[in-house]
């Protein structure tokens, strides 16, 4: 029993300690500092059928992670953030969970995606 015990406690703490905390891995760069170095990609948009349009969308493109840049709530539009496509940008960012699409009130137009994405403040560079 208390081999039992101590082997669902080493697990415990083996799985809790692997789980993955993308907004820690961002802000692990440097957390004193109130902005972070990111490349600034473009990706192609991919329908829920699975067909790539010719839509292409914005990504931060930080260490090994990319996240979505959700421009309907960030404070810089997408023609300025162009401009550093492919490039390195200094920028300050709001990392958030949730709905990718849904800019409006009307949820019926939105794609449904999902998950971390960051919104950018302003631009530091």
């Amino acid at each position: 029993m208390k081999t039992l015990i101590l082997i669902l406690s080493v697990g415990l703490i083996f799985f809790s300690s692997c789980k993955n905390t993308s907004e820690a891995n961002l802000k692990e760069k440097d957390p004193n500092k109130s902005h972070t170095t990111c490349q600034l990609i473009e990706k192609e948009f991919i329908n829920k059928g699975g067909k790539v349009t010719e839509y292409k969308e914005l990504y931060l493109r930080c260490s090994i992670q990319d996240y979505f840049i959700k421009i309907c709530e960030s404070n810089v539009d997408a023609k300025t953030l162009r401009k550093y496509l492919n490039k390195s940008i200094s920028i300050e960012i709001e990392i958030k969970e949730g709905n990718w699409d849904i800019c409006t009130d009307d949820p019926a137009y939105a794609q449904s995606r999902g998950g971390t994405y960051v919104v950018i403040k302003k631009i530091i560079n």
